[in-house]
């Protein structure tokens, strides 16, 4: 700096050190294998379908019929809970033999109820009429709290039952719900796939014939025979 000037005084020019590097070092890159990227791919497919397949959920007994699902997956079984009127999805391995089901039937394009057999297998396609315990709809809870559940719901009918000792029955109507009353107390299903009638006296069912055979149809609520 010259005294009195204030300014910096600097060479015409300068010469840098040359740092250019002479030499470029290679390192060679790493792809990731093909098992390390199958694995990742299938990690990312398995949590997608986990996210997308949500496990079917209970709906409203009363907003399903046999024609309307009403939120049901038509791959899925349910029992039907009249305590709270609901329809609950149900594994197949869960089911229990002799107990009542629902299910979608692809061949008629419906919802039809049916019975589970030894093996779990679900036999009958229930039709108007048939009639069945409601103990056999696979019942959750104590004896206690489904006798609470049916004064909550029909008082009239739980003093009905208390008096005459009977055990609640439930009846299918034409639109495939199920009613609750005063019915016969013997176990029946009329099957729509074969138009035969079946009833239990016991553990083992008994086919019911008319003079000309064994088959039925329903006219009007009632069964009549069918040539």
């Amino acid at each position: 700096v010259q005294p009195g000037k204030g300014e910096l005084s600097l060479p015409k020019s300068v010469r840098w050190p040359d740092v250019t590097p002479r030499e470029t070092l290679s390192v060679p890159r790493r792809s990731p294998s093909i098992t390390a990227l199958t694995l990742i791919v299938l990690t990312v497919a398995l949590r997608s379908a986990t996210v997308g397949a949500a496990d079917p959920q209970p709906v409203p007994a009363a907003d399903a019929t046999a024609t309307a699902d009403a939120g049901r997956d038509r791959n899925a079984i349910y029992r039907y809970d009249p305590m709270d009127e609901k329809l609950h999805p149900i594994k197949p391995t869960e089911l229990r033999p002799g107990h009542v089901y629902g299910r979608f039937d692809a061949g008629r394009g419906r919802w039809v109820w049916s019975k589970a057999d030894a093996a779990r297998n679900l036999r009958y396609t229930m039709g108007e009429g048939s009639t069945q315990p409601a103990r056999m709809f696979d019942l959750r809870g104590t004896d206690a709290e489904r006798r609470r559940a049916l004064e909550r719901r029909s008082p009239e009918l739980a003093r009905l039952f208390a008096i005459q000792g009977a055990r609640p029955m439930l009846r299918l109507d034409v639109s495939g719900r199920w009613e609750l009353g005063p019915t016969p107390c013997v176990s029946s299903v009329f099957d729509e796939a074969t138009g035969q009638r079946w009833e239990w006296h016991g553990d083992a069912p008994s086919l019911v014939t008319h003079s000309g055979g064994t088959h039925w149809r329903v006219h009007d609520g009632w069964y009549t025979p069918s040539y």
